[in-house]
């Protein structure tokens, strides 16, 4: 059986576009803290707040996403759904009220949570199982890119050492700025809703539409038997998704939910938010404005490398273990440099480090746990494994100001020990 590759790559691509405002939205304050606060006198004590009202509204988001994904399986329907809440979010943020600005953190939170758990789905079910790396490297690809173009465009952001009062900003550049990040959920919109507007061929099989199903998989099929096809997905469509209580799931596939929330904990608790999402900040308080911007777009650049190349090459021809696992051991490394020399308050240093860590981080966890995920757990699992996850992210938005405002920042020793717990756990799965 023949498979249509290049309607495989371009349809992933086009789901995928949507991956560029979610990026371009959860990094967006990055490069807006000095003129936020200028707008509207946002203090680094509220930043933490704001930052967290995208993160808290993304678990809602996250709880619908899983609801049309484990109930009602309309995986096509929930992105639609994620790209009008990260439109419609990013649209509210060009407003000088700072509570427009916070309902549009609000509803472009909700999108973000939607987008990270619907799109993985729907990508592993329209892709074929050959292909499934690559397409779930390409939305690594595409995610790092949308990271990439936030960080280019702060390259230009106007510099705020001198101004004083809203008055003399420019009023336009931040707000084009904050609404461009929209832009690409409305292009997938349209795109869905016109070149791409079915759903996956196991949501028709299960609702007996197999006109609907066979039209899609004879876009992704060159076969001479799609009958046959149909009713070789009908019947592991049937085995897969038996009514099953939650509890009797969980004990079936025991192994593969612990692991998926361990990759999870993995995820968030590998020292992410403390390094990379601080990053700016760092810059900002050792070096100018100007070169700030610069080293935060020069993260941007090798994320949008180190996902492609890890997510194309690495996954393919090493495993998921093997890279996770240096990975893991090359951040532990970093977060200890950077906890030493903050602590020796070497600026240099700390950076050099800070980029150590980047490198580690975008070449193994970064790319890899996003496509690990739908490969090892079943699909009914996925959402709850997702809830951790931006659980997770909220405690780390509520304990890490906290250990900011009391101790210093570049405590990375806590996140150092993370790592070390994270590494001497994963050394127990043996799993390619």
């Amino acid at each position: 059986m023949q498979i249509n590759k290049t309607w495989v790559v371009i349809a992933c691509i086009s789901f995928n576009i949507g991956s560029i405002s979610y990026a371009f939205v959860s990094n967006s304050m990055n490069n807006a803290l000095k003129t936020l606060y200028i707008v509207f006198e946002i203090s680094k004590d509220d930043q933490s707040f704001f930052a967290g009202a995208l993160t808290s509204s993304a678990y809602i988001g996250a709880f619908f996403g899983a609801i049309l994904t484990t109930f009602i399986k309309k995986y096509h329907t929930g992105i639609l759904m994620a790209d009008v809440c990260l439109f419609v979010g990013s649209s509210l943020l060009i407003f000088s009220d700072i509570y427009t600005f916070f309902i549009g953190r609000i509803i472009a939170g909700i999108g973000c949570g939607m987008c990270a758990v619907c799109q993985p789905v729907f990508i592993r079910q329209i892709s074929p199982t050959s292909m499934y790396s690559s397409m779930g490297g390409l939305l690594s690809t595409v995610f790092s890119f949308g990271y990439f173009l936030t960080m280019l465009y702060g390259v230009w952001f106007p510099t705020t050492d001198d101004i004083t009062s809203p008055d003399q900003l420019n009023q336009y550049f931040w707000r084009v700025y904050f609404f461009v990040g929209g832009i690409p959920s409305l292009i997938r919109i349209i795109v869905m809703k016109t070149i791409y507007n079915f759903q996956t061929p196991i949501f028709y099989i299960q609702n007996n539409q197999d006109d609907k199903a066979l039209a899609v998989l004879k876009k992704i099929y060159q076969s001479s038997n799609y009958q046959e096809l149909l009713e070789n997905i009908r019947e592991q469509s049937q085995t897969q998704n038996k009514q099953v209580e939650l509890g009797e799931t969980i004990r079936k596939y025991k192994k593969q939910f612990q692991f998926g929330l361990f990759l999870m904990f993995v995820f968030q608790f590998c020292g992410f938010n403390a390094v990379v999402q601080y990053s700016t900040q760092i810059f900002n308080d050792s070096k100018s404005q100007k070169t700030a911007q610069f080293l935060s777009f020069l993260i941007s650049v090798l994320k949008w490398i180190l996902y492609s190349f890890a997510g194309t090459i690495t996954l393919k021809y090493y495993g998921r273990r093997k890279p996770l696992l240096a990975g893991l051991s090359l951040m532990f490394v970093a977060n200890f440099g950077i906890f030493i020399f903050s602590y020796l308050k070497n600026d240099d240093l700390l950076i050099v480090f800070i980029f150590v860590f980047v490198f580690a981080n975008f070449s193994s966890t970064g790319p890899i746990v996003p496509v690990y995920m739908p490969e090892f757990v079943p699909q009914q699992l996925i959402s709850y494994c997702y809830y951790t996850f931006w659980g997770y992210s909220i405690i780390i938005l509520l304990v890490f100001p906290v250990a900011m405002y009391f101790c210093v920042f570049n405590q990375a020793n806590i996140w150092g020990c993370k790592t070390v717990s994270c590494f001497s756990r994963s050394s127990r799965y043996q799993v390619c």
